[in-house]
């Protein structure tokens, strides 16, 4: 019951938040547009563009590419960054070899990459590239640290009382590395997606939400401009729910 409420609770608060900047927008829009030619959107003006798009089929099969495509980048760059932490780990010459890689990594603006990747990549392909390469340091780095931090006492301890591999693995590697690792995941998502979009509008994506709003901007259709983006938003927010409840799910966030 006790826990029920405190969903209850965290609902209505949340709703209120939302309802706060609402209001806070719609004052905002109409002050600005007294004095504007090509008015601000407002929330209500928002609704309706988002409800003329949703039964739209070009438009569901643009969320759906654009939800794909960042989604197999950020999966791609999860399992290749994971096993390059390890080889790192295991291996100081791949570290040494490879530490300039994620330094230009780092430090390259996305939208140079995008333009750099442009010149060889299809359309489609190139949301994916940049996706993986937001995800790919983070988690490397944070797979990385999590095995630099396992207690080397307690895997000694472990190999005199002749613990099994897996028993290792379980009980002492795991729970060090996965809360790190789950911590890149979640912050590496919301840049996967960003970055992801970004990179449709600027390659201008078949079947892509940033297409859309580079062709609603084209339009000087603001309307539909703001309706995006507050999709983009949304599915951003859902995503990252999806992975945290998943990570939660396995006790995955959390050392055990």
């Amino acid at each position: 019951m006790t826990s029920t409420m405190q969903v209850s609770k965290k609902i209505l608060k949340t709703a209120a938040v939302i309802l706060f900047w609402l209001l806070v927008w719609q004052i905002a829009a109409s002050i600005a547009n007294r004095g504007l030619i090509l008015d601000i959107p407002t929330p209500l003006t928002t609704v309706k563009a988002l409800f003329r798009l949703l039964p739209q089929r070009d438009f569901m099969l643009s969320v759906l590419g654009s939800v794909g495509r960042i989604v197999l980048g950020y999966i791609i760059a999860a399992v290749a960054g994971a096993l390059c932490a390890v080889a790192a780990f295991r291996f100081p010459l791949f570290k040494t070899l490879t530490a300039p890689i994620l330094q230009i990594i780092r430090a390259v603006p996305v939208a140079a990459f995008i333009i750099l990747v442009y010149l060889w990549l299809k359309e489609g392909a190139i949301p994916v590239f940049i996706s993986f390469l937001m995800v790919f340091p983070m988690v490397w780095g944070n797979t990385e640290a999590g095995l630099e931090a396992i207690d080397r006492e307690l895997i000694e301890m472990a190999r005199v009382m002749e613990l099994s591999k897996k028993n290792v693995l379980r009980h002492i590697i795991f729970p060090a590395i996965f809360p790190p690792i789950a911590a890149a995941l979640t912050t590496g998502l919301g840049f996967a997606w960003k970055s992801g979009v970004a990179a449709e509008v600027i390659c201008r994506t078949e079947d892509s939400v940033g297409n859309l709003l580079w062709a609603s901007k084209t339009s000087v259709d603001y309307d539909e401009v703001f309706a995006i983006t507050v999709v983009i938003v949304i599915l951003s927010v859902a995503l990252e729910n999806v992975l945290k409840l998943a990570l939660r799910r396995y006790g995955l966030d959390k050392v055990k």
